[in-house]
């Protein structure tokens, strides 16, 4: 797990944000026209690519190289504890 990964789950992360993000998850297995989703925190940005299938951990104070992390969603879920641990590309 990189290091703005972690920092996200210890500082923005929370049972409602995880219910929020289950459920986008979920609507866009339904309907494939939902190809990108973000969401907005304090430091960290999330960004869905359902059409990669990865989302991007991005951090609003560091523009550089090193504020943005790439990862599968599925990897992505697991790490943030949710139930949506089986997701399958769309």
């Amino acid at each position: 797990m990189g290091v703005l990964l972690e920092n996200f789950i210890r500082e923005e992360l929370s049972e409602r944000l995880i219910g929020r993000i289950e459920a986008t998850v979920e609507e866009a297995k339904l309907n494939p026209s939902i190809a990108f989703r973000e969401f907005n925190g304090n430091v960290y940005d999330l960004v869905f690519n359902f059409e990669k299938s990865e989302v991007s951990v991005n951090s609003v104070l560091d523009a550089s190289s090193t504020g943005t992390e790439n990862l599968s969603i599925e990897v992505f879920l697991l790490a943030i504890g949710s139930n949506l641990n089986c997701y399958v590309n769309l």
